[in-house]
């Protein structure tokens, strides 16, 4: 019914005077890409079966169309690069209740768990993976995260499908703070298909925007049914359904702020809304990693996170040890234990400390040695025990200088028969 009613909105009304081209050079998100011919002729395929059904792919434009200025606001906000932005076309074609076949769920297909784990609120009352405005902060924390590990936002966006595991796996440390990469024919399947939906879209959906009423971000919901927010702002109660099928319960709970969609046309007092025609302002290139804290709004100074799996923290400005295990709610003892850490310790921001043990191994195979790096920072920022690393790689004392191009073991223990590795930095990664 709520699905049936959302795509009766759309009207065709744009369609190319001629298929865009995929170009032999590109750029996304600070970087440029390099496309070889062959990959230029699969990526262009993409693009083709995505327009070739002019009333299927002008629905798909009106609804981003809708969406897209909420989108670039939270990116914004969160510092992620605003060409993440096409990704929830790929994803959902902003269906907020598109369910994959693997159980994926909302504008940016999040697993339950996955959900859970960058603050969305997914249980029998309330799905955000359906809110487009927590989904998108939800979604920029993700590719954020993804991001720490890899330096290199192309290969967080690989991650966005494999998991960081699966695309460490893959990848390696190939490619950290490249500024420039090749697109080739072996290059990862979702890369092109979403470099086809960059091409495809980006030059349809400014043309929308002018023939859709922006939507609008109703904070003060709490503790109202949607009925009531639809009375009171005059709205057809089935569009406010259509746009909230986040909310499963007759109320908007009280526990945290929930931001309700509503049409554009709906009549509300502009000091309790945040409106989606105001002016975004764009992130500024960075390939600055997850922990670099540049990109947090917040004023919170502590980011919580999520490494191998372990809840850890960020510290945005330089903490004394007694104001950072109190913020983050863990014993002084425990701390400097599952952190390798000496009593006194001076917290320091961008690094990542963990609230539960290190793991005894980490997700990838093998890192590569970067320049300043020490045992201790490549065990935190992969979430390894730090005597772990050091007996895998048959490294005795603990401040050891590493050698930059070194080829650390980060799963198994190196073979006492197998000699120490070292690779030049730009071929990093196995």
């Amino acid at each position: 019914m709520r699905k049936i009613f959302l795509l009766s909105l759309f009207t065709p009304f744009f369609v190319f005077a001629q298929t865009p081209q995929v170009p032999s050079r590109m750029e996304f998100a600070g970087l440029t890409l390099k496309i070889t011919e062959a990959a230029r002729r699969d990526i262009q395929a993409d693009v083709d079966a995505l327009t070739a059904n002019a009333t299927y792919f002008n629905m798909k434009v009106e609804r981003a169309a809708l969406y897209m200025p909420i989108v670039e606001r939270v990116f914004a906000e969160e510092g992620l690069p605003d060409d993440f932005k096409y990704l929830a076309i790929q994803e959902s074609g902003f269906i907020s209740d598109a369910v994959s076949t693997s159980n994926a769920v909302g504008f940016w297909q999040f697993k339950k768990l996955s959900a859970q784990e960058v603050g969305l609120r997914v249980d029998g009352k309330i799905d955000e993976r359906q809110n487009i405005v927590a989904a998108s902060r939800g979604a920029a924390k993700y590719l954020q995260k993804n991001n720490f590990y890899f330096n290199n936002w192309l290969h967080a966006l690989q991650a966005y499908q494999m998991g960081a595991g699966g695309a460490m796996e893959a990848l390696g440390d190939e490619g950290s703070g490249a500024k420039s990469i090749t697109i080739t024919r072996k290059t990862y399947w979702y890369v092109k298909k979403f470099l086809a939906h960059m091409v495809a879209f980006e030059g349809a959906i400014p043309a929308a925007r002018k023939n859709v009423v922006p939507l609008i971000e109703y904070t003060q919901g709490a503790g109202r049914s949607l009925q009531d927010i639809a009375d009171a702002t005059n709205t057809d109660f089935e569009e406010v359904l259509a746009y909230n099928t986040w909310l499963k319960t007759k109320r908007v709970p009280e526990d945290k702020d929930y931001t309700v969609i509503l049409p554009g046309k709906a009549t509300v007092s502009r000091h309790i809304v945040t409106t989606t025609t105001s002016q975004v302002t764009q992130p500024t290139e960075t390939t600055e990693p997850y922990s670099s804290g540049t990109f947090e709004p917040s004023s919170d100074p502590v980011r919580m996170i999520t490494l191998n799996g372990l809840p850890g923290a960020i510290s945005r400005t330089e903490m004394s040890l007694d104001d950072f295990v109190e913020y983050v709610g863990v014993e002084e003892n425990e701390f400097l234990e599952y952190n390798d850490l000496l009593p006194h310790a001076t917290i320091e921001p961008g690094q990542v400390y963990y609230k539960k043990p290190k793991r005894k191994k980490a997700r990838i195979y093998y890192h590569t040695v970067e320049p300043g790096e020490t045992v201790w920072e490549i065990s935190q920022r992969f979430g390894i025990q730090q005597e772990r690393l050091l007996k895998m790689n048959r490294i005795e004392q603990r401040n050891e200088d590493l050698a930059i191009g070194r080829v650390l073991w980060m799963k198994k223990t190196r073979p006492a028969n197998v000699p120490v590795k070292y690779r030049p930095l730009e071929n990093a990664g196995e």
